[in-house]
Parts: C-alpha cells; sequence; structure tokens
C-alpha cells in the first residue's frame, strides 16, 4: 500500500488529501471518505485512518481529505457552508477519477455529519453507486441543538454556570456574530444550513447501495426506528445493521484506534457486492 498527499485547489484555497492506493495497480473502485463536524473529526482520526487502510487492503482506492477550515486544508471554520462542503466532496470524487482512469465504481464513507453531507453528494451526483454511513445525522435541527448544547456544557465546567442560553447563542448568529463550538466558530447561515437537513425527506435513486451501521453501546439496544425508515428509502437492496462500539468520536477514557464491529459489518458488505 502506498499511501500519498496530494493538495487539491478550490478557488485558491488548498484542500489537503490523503490517497491511500493499493498494491493492485489499477483498482477499479474508489471510496472517498467524509469526515464529521468538528470535534468529531478529531477524535474519530484515528479510525478514519485505520478504516481507510483496511479498505485499501481489499483493492480499493481510498481517499481522506480534510474539508477548507477544518485540519490542514487552508480556510476559516466560520466561512463553512453546505455549499462548501459539497464543492469538497465533489472536487475529490472528481479528482480521483481524473487521476485514475481504471476507476470504475465511486463510494461514499461517513460518519454522523459525514455520512449526512456524504449521502447529499450522492443525491446530487449521478455517478456515486455506494454508501457506507456510520451512525448517520438524519435531523438536521436536532443535531444543531445538540452542538449547542455542547456550548452550554462549556459554560458549566469553566463558569459554573450558564451566561448564555441556547436562544441568546442563537440570537448572537442571527446579528452576525459567530458562536463557538469547542473552538469552532459556527454563523447563522451554516447553521440555518445544517439545521434544515432532513434525510428521511428526501427521494434516493435506485441504482444506490446504502449500508447504515448504527452504533449502540449496548448489544441489547434496539434498531433506531428513524433509521429503519431511512433504509426503507433505499430500494436497492439497503442492509442496516448495528455494531457494539464506544461513541469514539467524542473524548473518551480509552485510546481508540479501530472500531473492529463497525469495520467487519462494513468489510463483509463490500464483498457482497
Amino acid at each position: 500500500m502506498n499511501e500519498n498527499l496530494t493538495v487539491l485547489e478550490i478557488d485558491g484555497e488548498r484542500l489537503f488529501t490523503i490517497e491511500h492506493f493499493p498494491k493492485q495497480t489499477e483498482p477499479t473502485k474508489a471510496y472517498i471518505f467524509v469526515h464529521p463536524f468538528a470535534e468529531e473529526k478529531l477524535w474519530s482520526h484515528r479510525v478514519y485512518v485505520t478504516t481507510a487502510r483496511a479498505f485499501c487492503d481489499q483493492g480499493m482506492l481510498v481517499a481522506r481529505f480534510d474539508f477548507r477550515g477544518h485540519g490542514d486544508s487552508d480556510g476559516d471554520y466560520d466561512e463553512a457552508s453546505l455549499k462548501r462542503h459539497l464543492t469538497d466532496i465533489s472536487t475529490v470524487v472528481d479528482h480521483v477519477k481524473k487521476a485514475n482512469p481504471s476507476i470504475k465504481h465511486i463510494g461514499l464513507f461517513g460518519l454522523r455529519l459525514g455520512a449526512t453531507l456524504a449521502t447529499l453528494t450522492a443525491l446530487s451526483r449521478g455517478d456515486i453507486e455506494e454508501l457506507i454511513l456510520w451512525d448517520p445525522i438524519l435531523d438536521g435541527d436536532r443535531y444543531m441543538q445538540e452542538i449547542l448544547r455542547s456550548n452550554l456544557a462549556s459554560q458549566m465546567a469553566i463558569k459554573g454556570k450558564v451566561e448564555v442560553t441556547r436562544d441568546e447563542l442563537v440570537d448572537k448568529m442571527k446579528s452576525g456574530e459567530a458562536v463557538n463550538i469547542e473552538g469552532y466558530y459556527i454563523n447563522y447561515n451554516y447553521f440555518q444550513e445544517i439545521s434544515s437537513i432532513n434525510l428521511l425527506d428526501r427521494d434516493y435513486p435506485e441504482n444506490l447501495s446504502c449500508c447504515i451501521l448504527q452504533v449502540v453501546r449496548n448489544p441489547k439496544q434496539p434498531i433506531n426506528k428513524q433509521y429503519l425508515q431511512f433504509s426503507e428509502k433505499f430500494s436497492n437492496n439497503p442492509t442496516l445493521d448495528k455494531a457494539h462500539e464506544q461513541q469514539f468520536w467524542k473524548e473518551i477514557k480509552s485510546f481508540y484506534d479501530r472500531a473492529d464491529n463497525l469495520l467487519t459489518r462494513s468489510l463483509s458488505w463490500l464483498e457482497s457486492k
């Protein structure tokens, strides 16, 4: 396996991409990895690396990248928008296809909001054939409310009380002030765009295959009913399963470098294709 750094350019800004090339000189399938939001990207990074290498060991070309405003890519996060995110993903897809003529099939992989953005990209293009989604965010409004709660939790941890309520945080954004969420500043336009996403309200093409994996901390936990509704939106034999893992996209006590149960189910699905 070879791993190369590629720097792509979008409107004068650099998009840092790591490409994992399998031993086969001409792979026919590529997977683009779409990372989650803010600190969730940081905590899940190691799992993304090991998962990308495991996919590559199965003969696929894999590309990981940092959204503009994240990691090593150019840009500030307070400039984030849904359009910029989808443009970044499509830029990587287009690069992989152009630079590797042997690629005939493209899939997208994502965790949490990364899974959501991967899904939206598949809907905006006609060349994405497969999705592997780990704990996807289906309801953007609920997710952004969770994000705001993390700001309240930070206030409690630092100041011992909540000085700025959730509604006041939204009012700040409305007035043009970006709000700090775990060191990442989000603007009102971005807040509205993500809040407006509801994957259950979308129609999905018949040729799109999807593997949806719900992370459960208790193996006896049932499948989320919304995930069941989501899987039913796909007509091309969708897979819905659960995997017992810790929530490694959060700060947890143990070092989490692999999500073995998620990985096993993902590879099993890929082998069945």
